[in-house]
């Protein structure tokens, strides 16, 4: 099970959100992630040098995240054209 840290930019912007309940509950489901990805949440993870890398889908907006040993960082959120 992972710690899920949710950086205060990250906080704000979920805040802002019509749906943020409904946001933060699946993020929330995260603290049981694995790379097998079990959860049926739309995740991919990053190629490249940045193994420990992900994004999640929720609606339009992504949220990357990094998973550093039992804790998952939750650094970025935004639309789509904005995030990448």
């Amino acid at each position: 099970m992972f710690q899920i840290i949710i950086l205060k930019k990250v906080n704000q912007f979920i805040n802002k959100l019509p749906n943020a309940e409904k946001v933060r509950e699946k993020l929330g489901r995260l603290k049981d992630f694995n790379s097998d990805n079990n959860l049926r949440l739309d995740i991919e993870r990053f190629k490249g040098k940045s193994k420990n890398r992900y994004r999640i889908r929720i609606g339009e907006i992504r949220y990357i995240f990094e998973v550093v040993e039992d804790k998952i960082f939750i650094d970025t959120a935004n639309y789509r054209g904005r995030v990448y």
